[in-house]
């Protein structure tokens, strides 16, 4: 009978659980929520700005261009090396690659970052299943899971550093456990800089909660790993050792950044930041009420709230900056904290929940790319070939004037393409120039369609009108 009762539960705990998955995503669907696969969209939003960028970086990479050479004043070569190893397993090229392609590269790491509950030892599989499905479905409570962008790459490599470092507690191979831990951390100082302040807080967190694991030679092993693959990561494949020298103006740079004399951004979401500090005081309060000792267990949560009164101190401030403190607390915090009572499970359980689906309501988009990119190429496209018919031997080419111009060279990457003041920009058979105001520039022999190119940033396409040129029907619907 014995036997039997405990089939009955497990199979009782199976069916809540799954039963408060659906409860949940329901949950979502009548807030509007974003709760639903990240990877499923009726019609995937163009690259944002950050992308575009990223997207160049990586090409640039890959044609031969020492990384070094772009002067990125935040980012490392980590997203272009995994892009170019991605691509080659795929046989893809970087001018083929659509924005899905591009965006199934930080999704893979996304998904790393969603595994992680699952390995998590001390944890019943109800409760590693239910943190998985939460940190999945609602994209972590965030949209960054599948942006072209550096922070799921550091986001993943810093959480499993994590896991893997409170993992190798009573291992009987603890050297393998801290190099692999130290490696996940490489990868994170690869994306950047701000990785060695997390690498700060952490050491302060272990201090705090598990200073019995802060031994010489665990130290000395997670060192090595670390090393060994940030150096790596950073000369992408010791072929550009000038990176080396890049992070450590990234570094200094970042100095100016923090005391807010360079390039700070300041708050313009505040409702998701009081989201997310609300669910970390709801963390800490459970586990205070809970009591007992500290422990490694209590990592994760001391580094999630370490690295949000971190950025809430500085005084550059944009969402993405919580990407960490979300996912160590949705993937490792709030799975070891239900475990030790029912009411601890209960209430973290329902809090967790109603975080990522509150939170979607609190963060918004930030500047997204609103026009159809793939329509623009095409449309494009189409009146090249119109064109060309009727200048037989002309080149055909795009001319660019003023402003800022992601994420348009993804988006012209077809063409050939200029770029500010050159020979023939006046001529150009297409022409781009920044929209001042709402009305349409008059120049004769050109005809002007309207580009909302992202929010409070709007372009003019003026195209060749001269000779007749077909202009397709449906051109100018971004």
């Amino acid at each position: 009978m014995g036997r039997y009762t405990k089939v009955l539960l497990v199979g009782l705990a199976a069916i809540g659980v799954l039963g408060w998955m659906f409860l949940v995503m329901l949950g979502g669907v009548v807030m509007h929520s974003p709760v639903s696969p990240p990877g499923i969209q009726t019609w995937p939003p163009g690259l944002h700005a950050d992308e575009a960028v990223q997207w160049s970086f990586a090409k640039d990479s890959a044609a031969g261009i020492p990384y070094s050479l772009n002067q990125d004043k935040f980012h490392g070569p980590a997203l272009a090396v995994a892009t170019q190893a991605v691509f080659a397993v795929r046989g893809l090229k970087f001018d083929d690659a659509s924005e899905a392609d591009l965006r199934l590269v930080p999704f893979l790491f996304f998904l790393l970052i969603s595994a992680t509950p699952l390995f998590l030892r001390d944890v019943a599989w109800p409760t590693r299943c239910l943190a998985t499905f939460l940190l999945l479905m609602g994209s972590a409570g965030c949209y960054f899971g599948h942006y072209f962008i550096q922070e799921p790459l550091l986001v993943a490599g810093f959480i499993w550093g994590v896991l893997l470092w409170i993992q190798s507690v009573g291992e009987k191979r603890p050297a393998w456990w801290t190099i692999f831990s130290g490696a996940a951390f490489g990868l994170s100082l690869a994306c950047k800089v701000t990785a060695l302040a997390y690498l700060g807080i952490l050491l302060v967190a272990l201090l705090v909660c598990a200073r019995e694991t802060l031994t010489w030679r665990r130290i000395g092993w997670a060192t090595l790993g670390t090393l060994i693959v940030w150096v790596s990561l950073q000369t992408v494949l010791f072929t550009d050792w000038e990176g080396m020298i890049a992070w450590a103006h990234q570094l200094w740079r970042s100095f100016a950044v923090a005391s807010g004399n360079d390039d700070t951004l300041t708050l313009t979401n505040p409702g998701y930041w009081w989201t997310v500090a609300l669910w970390l005081a709801a963390l800490v309060g459970i586990r205070l009420v809970r009591g007992g000792p500290r422990s490694a267990e209590d990592v994760p949560l001391a580094l999630a709230v370490g690295c949000f009164l971190f950025h809430l101190a500085l005084p550059y401030k944009t969402p993405w900056l919580l990407f960490l403190p979300v996912c160590l607390s949705l993937a490792m915090a709030w799975p070891l904290l239900a475990e030790r009572r029912v009411f601890a499970w209960v209430s973290s359980t329902v809090a967790a929940s109603a975080f990522v689906v509150a939170c979607t309501g609190t963060l918004e988009r930030h500047t997204p790319t609103t026009f159809r990119g793939a329509l623009l190429a095409r449309d494009l496209g189409e009146f090249q070939q119109a064109w060309q018919k009727t200048h037989l031997g002309k080149p055909f080419y795009v001319a660019i004037d003023g402003g800022h111009y992601w994420p348009l060279p993804y988006y012209l990457r077809a063409f050939q393409v200029g770029y500010g003041e050159f020979d023939g920009a006046e001529r150009a058979p297409v022409r781009i120039l920044v929209a001042h105001d709402s009305s349409a520039p008059a120049i004769p022999g050109y005809k002007a369609y309207s580009l909302p190119l992202r929010r409070d940033e709007t372009y003019w396409v003026l195209v060749d009108a001269t000779n007749k040129v077909d202009i397709p029907l449906m051109f100018g619907e971004w």
